[in-house]
């Protein structure tokens, strides 16, 4: 599988994909950061008006719902809307789904109303999404990724998406097709937006490998390599962040994937 990563990454620098966020306030420039340094093209837009437009150009559209309100809400129903007329991928992110009512139904919605190529959620925000209890906090999960795998099939089965557990253990989940990566560091959940930026590179990956379930595994794989090799240079959660935007930037070398 490392050939194909690489294949991708070098396939993400060449062709340079426009991938459009419609996404939170709070992580909007780490994840603009992070996708440029990737080598992917990154928009982010709070406009109506020019939402059509855009996706005439990009290639896959992000959708996070960190930070809502009822503008957004609005935004978030026209962008869906126009990618799928489009046929063009979305990626949701349902931050902090089973927090509260309103983010639920919120992402309920969307998932209900249009087509979703790939959901990805922490363990807690999987299992909300298919109407299971769990235990939240704020907009972190206190469940770990096993407990969510029945939910996310369950998902994937339902609307006909591919289901991304983030987590300590990462699990890709499409029908019939599972995988699973046991990599990343301890220092990501000290980074506010790391899975939202795992969200914005699957759309990257998505953008440039057109089977949904190959696109979200080679991404959640590199992303947790990139965790691994960031540790290692890092001193802190801050310098964490820093040495992981130059790891995104690189390309990893056959003995960081040998290690997963």
């Amino acid at each position: 599988m490392f050939q194909k990563l690489k294949e991708k990454i070098n396939d993400i620098k060449r062709y340079n994909p426009l991938v459009l966020n419609i996404t939170n306030y709070v992580t909007m420039d780490f994840i603009a950061n992070g996708l440029l340094s990737l080598g992917a093209s990154p928009i982010v837009s709070h406009s109506e008006h020019e939402i059509e437009d855009l996706l005439q150009h990009a290639k896959s559209v992000v959708i996070n719902l960190g930070t809502l309100d009822k503008e957004f809400i609005k935004l978030c129903n026209h962008t869906c809307q126009i990618a799928n007329r489009l046929n063009k991928p979305i990626i949701l992110d349902p931050v902090g789904a089973g927090a509260s009512q309103f983010r639920t139904e919120t992402c309920m919605s969307i998932i209900n109303n249009y087509n979703i190529a790939i959901i990805r959620g922490n363990a807690s925000e999987i299992m909300t999404l298919s109407g299971l209890p769990n235990t939240t906090k704020g907009v972190d999960s206190k469940e770990e990724t096993s407990y969510a795998i029945e939910s996310a099939k369950t998902l994937s089965k339902k609307y006909d998406s591919a289901i991304v557990i983030s987590g300590k253990m990462d699990v890709i989940i499409d029908n019939n097709s599972i995988d699973q990566h046991d990599c990343g560091s301890a220092l990501m959940p000290s980074v506010t937006g790391m899975g939202c930026l795992l969200s914005s590179v699957i759309g990257a990956f998505h953008a440039i490998e057109k089977n949904r379930f190959e696109a979200a595994n080679i991404a959640t794989l590199f992303y947790g390599m990139c965790g691994e090799i960031s540790e290692r240079k890092a001193n802190g959660p801050g310098s964490f962040r820093t040495q992981f935007l130059d790891t995104l930037h690189a390309i990893p070398n056959r003995d960081d994937y040998e290690k997963n």
